[in-house]
Order: C-alpha cells, then sequence, then structure tokens
C-alpha cells in the first residue's frame, strides 16, 4: 500500500512538471489586443508575454488573474531598459492588477512599470481575499490612492511576496505612500522604496494582525505630511520584522522615521542589521508596544552614489541608491541570513559578493580590475602640446565592445576627447586634453598615480591604474 501511495505522488508531481514546461506561451499585442484577453485564454502553467510598449484602455488595466497559475511578464524582466519601455498606463482611471480570486505564489507578474493607478485602496496593485500572488522585477511609479499609493494587501491573511521592485513617487491621501498593509503579512525583499508620500506611513501603514516582513530593502526620501507623521506606522497588532535595511534620508516633521502604535491590541516590531538614522532614537512607540532593537543596526551615512538630486524618472534604474566603495552598510548584514536561490540584489547581481549580505536593496560589486598604461610616462607640468594617451586592456572574458565610453573617467574628472577601440586586442585607448590633465595634477610633484574608471553597458564598473612622473618647473 505505501509504495502505491508514493507511485501516485511521483506520476502527479510529473503531471505538475509537464504541464509547467509545456504550458502555452500567449504574446500581446501579437495574439491578444489586451493583456485581460491573453489571460483569459490561459490555462494554468500558461505565460503571458508583453512586448515593450504603452499599455492603455480597458483590458489594460484592472487587470485580474482570475485565480490562475500563470505568469504574466515583460519579453526580458531581467533587462531595465525592457522593464521601463513595457509600461501599464492605467491613466488615474483605475490601478494596475487586482489579486482576489485565491491566488498563490505561482501567479507571477514579472519585469513591468505600472504607473497613474488609482484606487481607494491600492494604487497599482490590490491583493486581498486569500490572494498571494508574487511580484518581481516591476517598477510602481507615481500611482496613487486613499490607502497605499503603491500596493495594498488587505483583508486577506495570505503572504503575497514583492521582490526587486521598485517602488516610488507614489502618494497616499491618508496612509501608505508605498504600501498599505491590513491583516496581511507581505514578504518585501530587496526593493526600494523611495519617494513616496502620504500623511502617516510614508513608506509603510501596517494595520492589524499580521507580521509584515521587510528585508534587505532601502527606505530613502520618503515624506510625510502630518507633524504625528511617520515613514513607517505599526498600529493595532501590527508586528513588523525588518532586517538587513536602510533607512535614510527620508522626511518627518517629528523626525521619526518609524512609529509603534496602540489601540487596544499589542503591536511590536524588531529590528536587526538595519542602518537607521538617527539610530533607536528615532523610533517611537506608545505604551505597551514594543520595540526589539537587535543585533548589528548602526547610524551612519549609507553613503550612496547620489541619493538627492536624481529625478523620478531617473530613480527608476537604481543608480542613486548603489553604494560607494566606503559605505558602512557593505558586508554589514546578517552573518546567519541564508539567501533564497538565485537570489539577487535590485540589479540582478549576486546577493552575496563579499564576506556577509550588505544592508540595503543594492550589492556592492567591487570594480573588474583592468590594465592601464598611461603615456607619456613623464609630465613637465610647465610644457605644452601634445595630448595624454590612456591604453585599456580588458581581461578576454570582458568585450571592450560593451564599454560605455560615455562613462570613462579620469581620476574621476576628466573625460576623454576622443577614444579608439581595437576589438581584436580588446583594448581601448583614450585620449585627453594635455591641459586639463596639466590643470588636475598643478599641485602634484614626483611619482603621482592616475586611475581610470568606467563602465559596461550592463552597468559593471572597471577600474585601474597606472604611475607616472611629475615635473615642476622643468626639474
Amino acid at each position: 500500500m505505501a509504495k502505491k501511495k508514493i507511485i501516485t505522488v511521483a506520476c502527479f508531481i510529473a503531471v505538475l512538471t509537464a504541464n509547467s514546461v509545456l504550458g502555452a506561451i500567449r504574446y500581446v499585442p501579437q495574439d491578444y489586443d489586451n493583456i485581460q484577453d491573453a489571460i483569459n485564454a490561459c490555462q494554468d502553467f500558461d505565460t503571458v508575454v508583453i512586448a515593450s510598449g504603452r499599455y492603455i484602455g480597458p483590458g489594460n488595466r484592472n487587470i485580474n488573474f482570475r485565480g490562475k497559475a500563470i505568469t504574466v511578464r515583460s519579453t526580458d524582466p531581467a533587462n531595465s531598459q525592457i522593464i521601463s519601455e513595457t509600461v501599464i498606463d492605467c491613466e488615474g482611471q483605475g490601478r494596475g492588477f487586482n489579486f482576489y480570486m485565491g491566488e498563490k505564489a505561482d501567479s507571477t507578474l514579472s519585469g513591468l512599470t505600472i504607473t497613474n493607478g488609482y484606487g481607494i485602496i491600492g494604487g497599482a496593485i490590490y491583493c486581498y481575499n486569500n490572494s498571494s500572488p508574487s511580484v518581481s522585477n516591476c517598477v510602481i511609479k507615481t500611482n496613487s490612492a486613499v490607502f497605499g499609493g503603491g500596493l495594498a494587501c488587505a483583508n486577506s491573511n495570505t503572504t503575497p511576496k514583492i521582490t526587486n521592485c521598485i517602488i516610488t513617487a507614489n502618494t497616499a491621501l491618508v496612509g501608505g505612500g508605498g504600501f498599505y498593509i491590513n491583516v496581511s503579512s507581505p514578504i518585501i525583499r530587496n526593493c526600494i522604496i523611495s519617494k513616496n508620500a502620504a500623511p502617516d506611513g510614508g513608506a509603510f501603514f501596517s494595520y492589524n494582525p499580521g507580521s509584515p516582513l521587510i528585508t534587505n530593502c532601502t527606505i530613502s526620501q520618503n515624506t510625510v505630511s502630518r507633524s504625528t507623521g511617520v515613514i513607517i506606522f505599526c498600529y493595532e497588532s501590527s508586528n513588523m520584522a525588518v532586517t538587513n535595511s536602510i533607512f535614510w534620508d527620508n522626511t518627518t516633521e517629528n523626525a521619526s522615521q518609524i512609529k509603534v502604535g496602540n489601540s487596544g491590541g499589542a503591536t511590536s516590531i524588531r529590528i536587526s542589521y538595519c542602518n537607521i538614522q538617527g539610530g533607536k532614537d528615532n523610533i517611537i512607540s506608545d505604551e505597551n508596544c514594543t520595540v526589539e532593537w537587535g543585533q548589528g543596526n548602526i547610524n551612519a551615512d549609507p553613503n550612496f552614489v547620489n541619493s538627492g538630486s536624481l529625478t523620478v524618472s531617473e530613480a527608476f534604474t537604481a543608480g542613486d541608491y548603489h553604494l560607494l566603495d566606503d559605505s558602512p552598510c557593505i558586508d554589514a548584514g546578517d552573518p546567519e541570513f541564508i539567501t533564497e536561490p538565485s537570489e539577487t540584489d535590485i540589479d540582478g547581481n549576486p546577493r552575496i559578493a563579499g564576506t556577509k549580505i550588505d544592508m540595503g536593496a543594492d550589492e556592492f560589486v567591487p570594480p573588474l580590475p583592468v590594465v592601464v598604461t598611461i603615456t607619456p610616462k613623464t609630465l613637465n607640468l610647465r610644457s605644452s602640446g601634445g595630448w595624454i594617451f590612456c591604453t585599456i586592456q580588458f581581461p578576454n572574458e570582458y568585450s571592450v565592445g560593451d564599454v560605455d565610453t560615455d562613462s570613462i573617467f579620469l581620476n574621476k574628472e576628466i573625460k576623454p576627447v576622443s577614444y579608439t577601440t581595437d576589438e581584436k586586442a580588446n583594448k581601448l585607448v583614450a585620449k585627453y586634453d594635455r591641459k586639463d590633465t596639466q590643470q588636475l595634477l598643478n599641485e602634484s610633484e614626483g611619482s603621482v598615480k592616475l586611475t581610470i574608471n568606467g563602465e559596461f553597458t550592463d552597468g559593471m564598473k572597471f577600474i585601474g591604474s597606472d604611475t607616472i612622473k611629475i615635473l615642476k618647473n622643468g626639474k
């Protein structure tokens, strides 16, 4: 009898595997005029692939998975350019997606930008009624709602999973500029939550029983408009856990990042291995509420590449929240943290690049070392004429044809006036104006190390240095 049960289970697993492999692919707009029509035609394990473009009108907003275990995605959910070009524009006439028919983790949404959505609850995505979809590699921006300008998980007792997403510039009339959470326990992982706004809970408003988990997220430049408003508002039996995350440059009138409130139900928040501006003093709690201040928390400037000056549209690339090489958040996460299989950071890089996981959505990846040769080897600051040449030799496994030439700088200041590439030799020669270089080195003398920085088109950085001799006054 036991053997029969084993055989039955094995056959069932084999059928599931076969169905997932053999599921149909339905293309929008090639095969279907709109996204909802493609979903309506789906069976479990099918995939809807959406071509780059702007999708508007009925069938492309208030989209419903209808309880199906399907995938709806862009042509390449790992490609940030494709994500930015595959846009669900709700035009203020509804939200992007509704999940309310019991969807589980195998109902997946990936690689889309959802914008200009509006709903009473949930501007872009609303999960309720026991629905727990998986949302990954999406950009949720400039949506609005009364509660949950970006996403809402309400009255569901479920655990929707939000991974590697950017939730930016969304607004709520009452609470939860980024997220509104009510009787739910979402898992929010490797996300950037930035520039959202609400009277209360600029980033998160968590209310009623539930256990939300926020891990490896960057929460920055969110704002609240009320004097009692805070960036994360946990209230009435909401029990949140936050780990490996960064709270920095958020704006509140009362200077508090997090509030734990009580209206008859015990409420708590557990914080560990986080970088919180102002530290524990920036967290306030009502009587009988609990703030569990765990290990590894710090209060130090995370040294983002550039968090302040970029526009909302530029924030999509997440480049402003990359960590500089001197960031205190590098290798500062939980040493016992276990990544999920094939887990990546917000850019698609391996989630652990150093000795430990980094705090925040970005995992710092050291630049690729390249061989740099600068000529002439001796530079007289009093002489004129000629050029400075820098030859960059790349390792064989990296192609010079993939270099973003606009990214190349000498000592992070001087751009080349021209360049030539030799793909056969896999090297690039950058030509620099001698006067600009001499001005940069005006106070130098003796042996000086010059550094070349740049990037490949996929965002990977490279660095190399060479030493030349500087003569002053002809000596």
